[in-house]
C-alpha cells in the first residue's frame, strides 16, 4: 500500500475541532480549470463518470450514470465509469484494513481520539485516490464526479490533470445527516465531512444540478451562482399498456425508509376510509420501516392495504395502477415519481426537494406539504372519486414527462455543457 497520509484541509479541520498547534501554513484550496467559450464541439468526447460508491448498484445515483453513459454512447461519445467495486481484492481486503488502522492510530495519536466513521471515511478515499491514479485520467476530456467524495479527491487529482470537472451532487450528506439525527451537530464529524465537502465544491469547474433546489445548499458551501446550471434529470423507462381492471389501484414504489413517508400515507388513508370500498393500496419496496409499518395498517384497520415487498416487475405494477403517492419528508428529484408519470399515474406527492420542478402543482399532479395528513387525504379523496380529475392529472403527467424528463433530453442539455469547455480546445488545435 502506498504511505498513508491524510489531505492537509481535512487534518486542518480536524486539527482546529480538537484545538492542535499547527506550526505551518500552507493554501488549502484547490484551484478549478476550465473555462466557458462560445462556439460548439463536434468531435466524439471521451468522458469519464467518477463514484465513491458501488456501481452498478440500486437507487438514484446508478440509475442517473447509467441513463447518462447509456445517453452519450448513442450519440457516439466515449464513457467509461469508475467506481470503487473495481478496485482490486487486495486494495479491498489489505490495503484499505491497513490504511483504517494507521488512521485510527494517527487520531489517537494525535487527539487522544479516533472517530470511526472518519477512520473508515479516510480509508477509503485514500486508496480510492490511488487507484484513480492508476487509471491515467490525462486521457478524458471531461470528467464528471457523482457525489462529494468523488469530487474531493478528483479535485486534488485535478491539480496535476488540469481537466474541466463536473460535479452533480444527488444529495447532500452532512446536512441530511444532522437533519435525521444520525450526525452530531457540533461534532467532529459535521466539521469534517462539511469541509470536505466545500473543498470539493470549490474545486469544481461547473457544478450540474439535477434540481433547482440545490442551489442555496451549494451556496451555503461556497459555490459560486455562475458555475451552477441545472438540467433535471432523464430516464429511459419503457411503460407498459395501461391494463383496465374493477378496483383503483392505489401505488407507492418506495423503499421503505423513516423519511419516506409512509407512515402519513396510512394516515390520510385511514381519514377517507368511507371512499375506500373499491380501492386497493399497493406498497411495494422493503427496509427498516416494514414492521412499524405493518402495525400501524393493522391498528388503523386498513385491510385494503397490501405490502409487496421488494419487487423486479416495476413496470408492470404500475401498468395496473391509477394513482400515485409519495408522501416524502426529504427527497431530492424521486425516480419513482418519474417512473409514474411515465406510466400515466394520476401524482400526488410533496413539495420537498426538486420535487415540485418535476410535478407541477395543480397541472401534472398534486403536492403537499410534508407531512401534512390532511392535504394528503384530501388529494387521496378528489383522485378516487373523480375520475376524470383522475385521468386529466395522469394524461398530463404523462405528457410532461415524454417532453422533458428523458434521457435523450438530459444528454443533449449536459453535451451543450460539455461542448463549451471544449470547443476552445478544438480552436487551438485548428489554429496549429
Amino acid at each position: 500500500m502506498p504511505p498513508f497520509n491524510i489531505h492537509p484541509s481535512l487534518l486542518a479541520i480536524m486539527d482546529q475541532y480538537y484545538d492542535v498547534e499547527r506550526d505551518f501554513k500552507e493554501s488549502l484550496t484547490l484551484q478549478p480549470f476550465g473555462q466557458k467559450t462560445k462556439g460548439g464541439y463536434s468531435k466524439p468526447m471521451k468522458i469519464l463518470y467518477v463514484t465513491f460508491f458501488q456501481y452498478p448498484h440500486t437507487g438514484g445515483l446508478s440509475h442517473y450514470i447509467t441513463s447518462i453513459k447509456n445517453g452519450f454512447e448513442k450519440v457516439g461519445h466515449i464513457v467509461d465509469v469508475l467506481a470503487p467495486n473495481q478496485m482490486s481484492s487486495e486494495q479491498l481486503e489489505v490495503w484499505i484494513p491497513q490504511a483504517a488502522s494507521e488512521a485510527h492510530n494517527f487520531m489517537l495519536n494525535r487527539y487522544g481520539n479516533a472517530n470511526d466513521k472518519i477512520v473508515k471515511n479516510l480509508s477509503y478515499l485514500h486508496v480510492f485516490e490511488h487507484f484513480l491514479k492508476e487509471k491515467n485520467l490525462h486521457q478524458y476530456d471531461i470528467i464528471h464526479a457523482q457525489d462529494l467524495f468523488a469530487i474531493f479527491i478528483l479535485g486534488h487529482l485535478n491539480q496535476t490533470y488540469k481537466k474541466p470537472l463536473l460535479f452533480t451532487p444527488h444529495g447532500f450528506f452532512t446536512k441530511s445527516r444532522l437533519k435525521f439525527n444520525k450526525m452530531e451537530k457540533g461534532s467532529i464529524e459535521e466539521a469534517y465531512f462539511t469541509e470536505l465537502e466545500k473543498i470539493g465544491i470549490g474545486a469544481s469547474t461547473e457544478i450540474v444540478m439535477i434540481a433547482d433546489s440545490f442551489r442555496s445548499n451549494l451556496m451555503d458551501f461556497g459555490a459560486k451562482d455562475e458555475r451552477m446550471v441545472t438540467v433535471h434529470t432523464g430516464i429511459d423507462f419503457k411503460p407498459l399498456p395501461h391494463k383496465h381492471h374493477e378496483n383503483i389501484i392505489l401505488t407507492c414504489v418506495s423503499r421503505l425508509s423513516p423519511r419516506k413517508g409512509h407512515g402519513f400515507l396510512l394516515e390520510a388513508l385511514s381519514k377517507v376510509r368511507e371512499h375506500l370500498t373499491n380501492v386497493e393500496v399497493w406498497i411495494v419496496g422493503d427496509g427498516v420501516m416494514k414492521e412499524k409499518l405493518l402495525k400501524k395498517a393493522k391498528e388503523l384497520n386498513l385491510n385494503n392495504v397490501v405490502f409487496f415487498g421488494k419487487r423486479h416487475d416495476i413496470p408492470d405494477i404500475l401498468s395496473m395502477s391509477d394513482i400515485y403517492v409519495l408522501a416524502t419528508e426529504n427527497d431530492n428529484f424521486p425516480l419513482s415519481v418519474m417512473e409514474a408519470m411515465f406510466s400515466r399515474q394520476a401524482v400526488i406527492s410533496t413539495t420537498c426537494g426538486g420535487i415540485p420542478e418535476m410535478v407541477q402543482h395543480e397541472e401534472t399532479g398534486i403536492l403537499c406539504e410534508p407531512g401534512n395528513v390532511e392535504q394528503l387525504a384530501q388529494a387521496i379523496k378528489r383522485f378516487i372519486t373523480d375520475r376524470e380529475e383522475r385521468d386529466r392529472f395522469a394524461k398530463a403527467a404523462e405528457s410532461y414527462a415524454h417532453q422533458h424528463l428523458t434521457s435523450k433530453e438530459m444528454t443533449r442539455k449536459i453535451e451543450q455543457i460539455y461542448q463549451l469547455y471544449l470547443c476552445r480546445k478544438e480552436t487551438h488545435h485548428e489554429g496549429e
